[in-house]
């Protein structure tokens, strides 16, 4: 076997790769979420603006309708008074009065609502003309943000696919057994298959470890693996 302050300073390194690797990795799996909730955010505000823009336009739609019927009142009681110039019996002459006053009141109640409706739509379109700037700023930081998030997951695959690429060199150096015993436990494993202890702790499960075996790993002159998961430990400082 070659020497094993050697053997431990290729571990080392390959622990930093692992640590580095995994960071990369399980990063890389919340960029999916992240982008969907980006994406949902997005989604809603637009979802909400058309709806306020949905509603303004309604309205408007109401306040045509009325303004119509209103005109139609108009000339339906010019009508009726111009009736009333031919009729000759008075019978006639007050129920056509009654036709009049129906209409009017109508009208009445049409304008009352058509001046409340005239309101509502000044503060709606109040509402969605300060919304939609606010949804023009959103919209933009949002996609803003989506594109970060692609150029972050665009990064850790580069950072991924560099720190594979470094593993052969290493690996090469790991005498023939320890680089069996690596490689068992990275496929046992799936991360890491060798961790850092830092205050005690096993970097790959955080379990703490007896502290004379943990005064042992800090001298890096042996192979000792983690009672908990196996993974062979070595100490460096981060």
């Amino acid at each position: 076997m070659q020497d094993m302050r050697h053997e431990l300073h290729v571990l080392i390194s390959m622990a930093k790769i692992d640590a580095a690797l995994s960071r990369c990795k399980a990063e890389l799996a919340t960029a999916p979420q992240k982008k969907a909730a980006v994406e949902k955010t997005l989604a809603d505000i637009e979802k909400t603006q058309k709806e306020r823009e949905e509603k303004l336009a309604g309205m408007k739609k109401e306040r045509r309708t009325l303004e119509i019927k209103l005109e139609d009142n108009a000339e339906l009681i010019k009508k009726f008074k111009r009736q009333l110039m031919d009729i000759k019996k008075n019978e006639e002459y007050t129920a056509l009065l009654k036709e009049i006053a129906a209409v009017e009141k109508n009208t009445d109640a049409r304008e009352e609502k058509l001046l409340m409706l005239m309101d509502d739509i000044e503060q709606q379109e109040s509402r969605t003309a300060g919304a939609s700037a606010q949804v023009s700023g959103e919209r933009e930081r949002l996609k803003k943000e989506k594109l970060d998030l692609d150029d972050r997951e665009r990064a850790l695959n580069e950072e991924i696919e560099k720190l594979n690429g470094q593993k052969p060199g290493f690996l090469a150096e790991l005498d023939p057994q320890v680089r069996k015993r690596y490689d068992r436990l990275l496929a046992k494993l799936g991360d890491i298959a060798v961790a850092n202890v830092e205050s005690e702790i096993c970097q790959g499960c955080f379990s703490r470890l007896p502290p004379q075996t943990a005064a042992e790993v800090k001298l890096n002159d042996r192979i000792i693996n983690c009672v908990s998961c196996g993974r062979i430990l070595v100490h460096y400082e981060t």
